[in-house]
């Protein structure tokens, strides 16, 4: 890809951002964008918004963004989209977690520096693995103890 047309592809992300996230000002000088106010149609709100950021994130790929970096960007979208999945507060988060915000900040610092941006995500993306595996052994910890209890209360 060319540098003019990736810059004006960068700056039609940019404008999909900013529509989701932080075109308009709210209260206390909160910005949000469509993403909270989609967000209250029950099924189709999250669904065309998830959409949306996707193509972000597929852009960025076009672009040439390292796949660690990608990995973060949707990291960032399952997020936003499992904590949507509660009602109410889903809806609030919204309001304050702006992943697609996030993905074109970290589309930026890849553009501008690619290989401190990409041992970065690397570093982020073990962390969160290795963060979610040790809670996965200690639940499974967890479980024998309380299976081993209820068996020696049951007397096997």
């Amino acid at each position: 890809m060319n540098l003019d047309k990736r810059n004006k592809s960068i700056q039609n992300l940019k404008r999909m951002s900013a529509l989701l996230d932080t075109k308009y000002s709210g209260p206390f000088g909160i910005k949000f964008g469509l993403d909270p106010i989609l967000g209250l149609i029950p099924g189709v709100g999250d669904f065309v918004t998830t959409c949306i950021s996707l193509y972000i994130i597929f852009q960025a790929y076009i672009i040439g963004v390292g796949t660690s970096v990608l990995i973060r960007m949707c990291v960032n979208v399952l997020l936003e989209n499992v904590v949507d999945m509660i009602p109410v507060l889903g809806n609030f988060f919204d309001f304050f977690w702006k992943s697609n915000t996030k993905n074109i900040e970290l589309l930026n610092r890849y553009i501008q520096s690619p290989v401190k941006e990409r041992l970065i995500s690397r570093f982020l993306i073990a962390f969160i693995l290795i963060f979610f595996s040790l809670i996965c052994i200690y639940s499974f910890y967890l479980s024998f103890l309380v299976l081993k209890a209820v068996a020696s209360f049951l007397h096997f």
